[in-house]
């Protein structure tokens, strides 16, 4: 977030230039996530495991000139295993498509089908204050043990 900070006074400079994204339909999240499964199943056997996931997004940060760090890493592996809450270390194609469409169905606040940047806003200030209760009652219990 810090980072950031410092490209404050070009933002608000630039003001209207940098309007709001357009809006994102479900329909095009469902039609993504799948064509992004089918990309990351190398062997396309319907079945996504870790190593494919990280051999998918290490292509992308590459061609996005970004090198993957530890932290990094351990987000990739975070929400690989919060799809794959069996831990099989395989995720198929139903299960990753349904939790591209469950994030995006959390944010559509109205359920109209479509995620308006307001609504991403908001559902984001949802989120934060949830992960922020999290960690309060995370804390809370461990000091209780």
């Amino acid at each position: 977030m810090r980072k950031y900070l410092g490209l404050l006074p070009v933002l608000l400079l630039t003001g209207p230039a940098l309007a709001d994204p357009p809006p994102v339909y479900r329909t095009d999240v469902q039609a993504r996530a799948e064509a992004m499964f089918d990309k990351a199943d190398t062997n396309h056997d319907g079945i996504l495991t870790r190593d494919e996931y990280h051999a998918a997004l290490a292509k992308i940060a590459k061609a996005r000139g970004g090198t993957p760090t530890a932290k990094g890493w351990a987000i990739v592996d975070a929400q690989f295993d919060a799809v794959d809450q069996a831990h099989t270390g395989r995720i198929p194609r139903a299960n990753f498509v349904a939790a591209a469409l469950a994030h995006t169905d959390g944010a559509d606040l109205n359920h109209d089908g479509v995620v308006t940047p307001s609504e991403a806003r908001k559902a984001a200030t949802i989120k934060r204050r949830v992960l922020k209760q999290q960690e309060k009652a995370e804390e809370a219990a461990a000091r209780g043990r």
